[in-house]
């Protein structure tokens, strides 16, 4: 028996959005080359400056089981017409080996339709727990977009084979860092433990410091506007309680004003508001916000959070989706590049939630 695939509905042509701000000098509408694997891809019409992003988590189900709907999501993608997709981890379940990633029942038979489009990639647990030294079946799948990066060639370098990496959007200001926060925690089918320290001190915290510090720049220059990736939500939403273990990755985010971190592992969408490191609402609004969506296909799980942990804007664990990210660029009157984003979530079902916008945290 196989999954039955939702119809690709009407391509949606995403009205270009002007931002407030002078655009970026010589920005471009194309942000990606073509995919390079599944049909012909076209994203959708944006102004210059301007890219729209989706990304979600806990993607493709077991190869042997039928459950969950990640051919649903992938098609709810491809209706979206983004320029870039991430991923937060546990692409494929149960435990991401290579023949699973690549087999048509898997990821690749589903979000494997715009492999060309997913150029930041996340690691979740399940990833992990290929057995082997990390996350092989990961690595194998992934790597088109996670070998000759600019970032390798730097000292300290990033370690892309270790989950840790971060490239720019082309065509704007914005940039792009993806950590792995299994922490030398997820134990694979062979005991395998062999995933990076997030300890302070620790070469995937250092290199990160390095990498918020080369562009974030002064009062008069840098660039004000990123997104960090990775799977446990530092403050659980739904399912899962608050997870110490990337607190020291969030104080260095929150040093240099990173304006989103992107999780999944809960089975459920949510977002919270701008957050002090202390997990409570930042009395000046200025702060990180996390948004959730870990429910791309895989299951959805019930919500054991309760009450709703504070900071709390928006949280739903009863329909698949994805969330989108619109990013505009613009140059200040004091010389950095900034810019603007706007956040929603798409269901499967059509619906559409949780409007929510904000200027990058300079």
């Amino acid at each position: 028996m196989l999954r039955v695939r939702a119809a690709l509905g009407p391509l949606l042509v995403l009205a270009a959005v002007a931002a407030t701000l002078t655009p970026v000098p010589g920005a471009t509408a194309t942000a990606v080359a073509p995919a390079d694997r599944g049909p012909a891809y076209q994203p959708a019409l944006q102004a210059p400056g301007v890219v729209t992003l989706v990304f979600s988590g806990d993607i493709s189900p077991p190869t042997n089981e039928f459950k969950g709907d990640d051919h649903a999501t992938a098609e709810l993608v491809l209706s979206i017409r983004p320029n870039l997709v991430c991923t937060a981890g546990d692409n494929q379940y149960e435990t991401g080996t290579a023949a699973m990633f690549e087999a048509a029942s898997g990821f690749d038979g589903s979000w494997g339709k715009f492999h060309g489009l997913i150029k930041c990639p996340a690691e979740g647990n399940h990833d992990a727990a290929d057995p082997g030294p990390g996350s092989p079946g990961f690595q194998r799948y992934f790597a088109p977009h996670l070998t000759n990066l600019p970032c390798q060639q730097l000292s300290p370098p990033c370690r892309p084979d270790l989950g840790y990496y971060d490239l720019d959007v082309p065509g704007t200001s914005w940039y792009i860092l993806v950590l792995n926060s299994n922490c030398q925690r997820a134990g694979g089918g062979t005991g395998d433990v062999q995933t990076p320290s997030c300890a302070s001190g620790s070469p995937q915290l250092e290199w990160l410091a390095f990498a918020m510090g080369r562009r974030h720049g002064g009062q008069t220059s840098g660039l004000k506007c990123s997104i960090a990736f990775w799977h446990h939500e530092r403050w659980g939403t739904s399912f899962f309680a608050d997870d110490p273990a990337m607190h020291q990755a969030w104080l260095l985010l929150n040093h240099f004003h990173n304006d989103i971190v992107g999780s999944g592992h809960t089975h459920s969408t949510g977002r919270l508001g701008a957050m002090t490191p202390q997990g409570t609402l930042s009395p000046t609004g200025s702060g990180m916000r996390q948004i959730t969506a870990g429910a791309a296909g895989r299951s959805l799980t019930p919500v054991r959070v309760n009450p709703p942990r504070v900071g709390t804007r928006y949280r739903d664990n009863t329909k698949y989706g994805v969330n989108v990210l619109t990013l505009r660029s613009s140059t200040s009157p004091a010389g950095w590049q900034g810019g603007d984003w706007t956040s929603e979530f798409r269901y499967v079902d059509g619906t559409v939630a949780d409007r929510a916008s904000a200027g990058c945290w300079p």
